[in-house]
């Protein structure tokens, strides 16, 4: 397994391994190098073996004593030989560095091996015949357990066709579109059965992957209709091929997708090749197939087995009460899903939503389609919309990608700017945004029949932060109350064997908040089955936000240029309320002077928001210059859970007083802000109003930079604000000192310092 490790001198490791060796014992001291690394020079050494054995005539006792002297000879040559090679990396070639083989080897010590990429063309071959003889010591684990054969697997241009037997698995990194011709499959807890409709699926490496099971059982559709379904994807000549797959019980076609999220690495340069595999070298294809990956493999998304009967449960209780015909607080499905973080929430979340959609939980005489709630109460990690907004959305396909492949908010069906990434730096707002969601959804979340003489209750899916520590404990038991659900999910610990690492307060919380609600104890699934352990939380919200801010369309995403080359959106203020925007809201502010607003509000994430005419906003004219800001004062809106909706957010690149504008980055675009705008209800004594709220979300660096190492936008660092690099930058330009954040932890004492009793 290749290690990363600082690019050394050569001849400085070679002496570190010597002096290790000198300190060995005779018997484990010797320097064993494999003989193709001996071959690569010419030496006497063979020669003098060959003679050896030659004047031994059989001789069994002088064969042994030319055996012990070739040993001799050969240790000796092998020192001589690495002197020689580590000379010739020092001078012409690449140093690399991978596991050594031999046992007695340890951790710190590495063979050197020559890369031929940069070789001249004097080179000697016996030195580039070493290639192929790497030993790479990588233990490799089986993902998928689908072997292409001639008959499984027919590739075309447009298309891949697979034939798979029951049972059979199949992993594929990148993104595709899916579509089943025979029988069905099974993907996330995704019940795919045959049918004309491509799913879209998204997975990158950043995430784990969804595995591709398949499932004999489907609808029952004759031979001749599958093959004619086949001969209308293929061309006529592969007729032998089609009937060779009419034999596999399910056939699946998956074609390349490019939705432009492929690019997503032009501009956050610390996501390179999560779109990629080694597969995809060999073809032009957006997909590859992972056969065989090295250990520890990456996540994959399949359904563990402790999980196989909590889900069937939920599933059960969900089906029960999907078919009454009542709103009371017990009858309603409603599942709050809670546990720590990086315990397998949202992924328990995203496999159940996925089995109600496409499994019949939902199906019943009344429904037309299956739809499920999904009230999404993680500012940090949300499955839904980008960071900082808390939302309820509704769901009727399944979810087959990341959070960041559903960074927009298009099934957001109410939505409200929290401005954080934990309910920690709010609590308060946080539970009022929360009750104000469970509000909407108890008086406008339901679905009347056609004769609408009954109305049909949507089941509730609430994902919720990890925050179940101190006082977010009683943010969990204050969420619990209002939102009263039928079914707790709990991932972590055991709750039935609390320690200190599952909190006592926590369990006790669980247990006795909700009377009605019955609780269901998960293992933790861990940080594979939500993300690759490479990439941090904080690195999949920078991917998050800029997915959000580059998002073009459903699902379709343009990053082939940086936001600073973006134009941007010019939207009018103004003191007297006549501007495009009624007013600007600083969160959590305490007293920030007139003079300082532009500051406080330039190069930030804001909310962009849409506030009904009767709401009670209280704002006041702060003087900037030759023009004034409409300010909201903090928490200004009413309790009202109609009065707002969130349609998105927004970067404020600059302020021009001279003018009254400010100069936005979104992806919202103004058709729809002003459909909202110019949409006043019957209670309304006014249009609707769009007000601006600047929470505490970080810009990430990728927004404001272009990649140009000299500056940004053509303009030299020293002229470039609000940014800053760690290095000289020219003899009369150093990098700001005190530039760099500052984080602050949070917790009252260290595990060790913890009173055990």
């Amino acid at each position: 397994m290749k290690r990363s490790r600082p690019q050394a001198s050569a001849k400085t490791f070679i002496s570190a391994l010597a002096a290790k060796r000198a300190r060995q014992t005779p018997e484990s001291g010797a320097i064993e190098v494999d003989d193709s690394v001996t071959q690569r020079r010419p030496t006497q050494t063979a020669a003098q073996t060959h003679k050896t054995k030659e004047q031994s005539g059989g001789n069994t006792a002088a064969t042994a004593a030319a055996a012990a002297t070739t040993a001799a000879l050969k240790q000796a040559e092998a020192a001589s030989v690495v002197e020689t090679i580590v000379q010739e990396v020092d001078e012409e070639y690449q140093v690399q560095y991978v596991s050594a083989s031999d046992s007695d080897v340890d951790a710190g010590d590495y063979q050197i091996l020559i890369s031929d990429s940069e070789k001249e063309e004097e080179e000697p071959q016996s030195i580039s015949a070493k290639r192929p003889d790497v030993i790479d010591l990588d233990e490799s684990v089986q993902v998928s357990n689908f072997v292409p054969t001639r008959e499984n697997l027919l590739e075309t241009d447009s298309v891949s066709l697979f034939g798979l037997s029951h049972g059979q698995s199949l992993v594929i990194q990148g993104q595709y579109s899916i579509r089943v011709i025979k029988g069905s499959i099974n993907i996330s807890c995704a019940m795919l059965t045959a049918s004309a409709k491509y799913h879209t699926v998204f997975a990158p490496s950043t995430h784990a992957i969804p595995t591709i099971l398949a499932d004999g059982q489907g609808n029952d559709i004759p031979t001749d209709t599958v093959r004619n379904e086949l001969m209308d994807i293929i061309p006529v000549s592969f007729a032998q091929a089609v009937k060779d797959l009419l034999q596999f019980d399910v056939i699946i076609a998956i074609r390349s997708l490019y939705t432009g999220i492929e690019n997503l690495e032009k501009i956050c340069q610390s996501l390179k090749n999560v779109w990629t595999c080694p597969d995809m070298q060999s073809n032009s294809r957006s997909y590859g197939i992972l056969y065989r990956v090295p250990q520890p493999p990456p996540g994959v998304i399949t359904l563990p087995e402790s999980w196989e009967s909590p889900l069937r449960k939920v599933c059960q209780r969900i089906r029960d009460a999907v078919g009454r015909d009542t709103r009371s607080e017990t009858g309603r499905p409603i599942i709050f899903i809670c546990g720590q973080k990086s315990s397998g929430k949202s992924t328990f979340a995203r496999l159940l939503t996925n089995s109600l959609i496409t499994s019949g939980c939902l199906a019943s005489e009344k429904r037309s389609r299956a739809e499920v709630a999904y009230m999404e109460l993680d500012p940090g990690q949300p499955e839904f919309g980008p960071s900082g907004v808390l939302s309820l959305n509704v769901i009727d396909t399944p979810m087959l990608g990341p959070s960041l492949t559903r960074a927009t908010l298009s099934n957001s069906v109410k939505a409200f700017h929290f401005g954080y990434t934990t309910p920690r730096d709010a609590p308060q707002d946080y539970v009022r945004h929360v009750n104000n969601l469970m509000s909407h959804y108890n008086n406008d979340m339901h679905r009347f029949t056609d004769n609408d003489a009954s109305h049909i209750e949507l089941p509730l899916i609430v994902n919720t932060p990890g925050w179940t520590k101190g006082q977010g404990v009683e943010v969990l038991r204050q969420m619990i109350d209002i939102i009263g659900p039928s079914i707790i999910v709990y991932s972590g610990p055991r709750l039935t064997q609390p320690d200190i690492e599952t909190n006592f307060e926590l369990a006790e919380a669980l247990r006795s908040t909700s009377p009605h609600a019955s609780l269901v104890d998960l293992a933790p699934f861990g940080d594979s089955g939500r993300k690759s352990a490479k990439y941090s939380a904080a690195d999949l919200r920078v991917a998050q936000t800029m997915a959000y801010f580059h998002s073009t369309g459903d699902q379709t995403w343009d990053f082939s240029r940086p936001l600073t080359s973006w134009r941007p959106y010019i939207v009018r203020y103004g003191g007297d309320g006549d501007g495009d925007v009624h007013g600007i809201e600083i969160l959590g502010h305490e007293m920030i002077l007139d003079e300082h607003i532009p500051c406080a509000i330039n190069g930030t994430i804001v909310g962009i928001s849409i506030a009904s005419g009767d709401a009670a906003l209280n704002s006041r004219a702060a003087s900037i210059g030759d023009s004034s800001l409409p300010m909201l004062e903090t928490r200004a809106i009413d309790a009202d859970a109609d009065a707002v909706n969130c349609l998105g957010l927004g970067i404020i690149r600059a302020i021009d007083p001279a003018t009254s504008t400010l100069q936005m980055l979104t992806p919202v675009s103004p058709q729809t802000i002003l459909g909202f705008v110019s949409s006043s209800s019957s209670s309304s004594s006014s249009n609707n109003k769009v007000i601006l709220s600047r929470g505490r979300l970080p810009l990430p660096i990728w927004a404001a930079w272009d990649g140009d190492q000299s500056g940004v936008a053509s303009r030299p660092w020293r002229k470039v604000p609000y940014l800053s690099i760690d290095e000289i930058v020219s003899p009369d330009v150093r990098a700001a000192l005190g530039g760099q954040s500052l984080r602050v932890r949070r917790n009252v004492m260290r595990r060790s310092q913890q009173i055990r009793t």
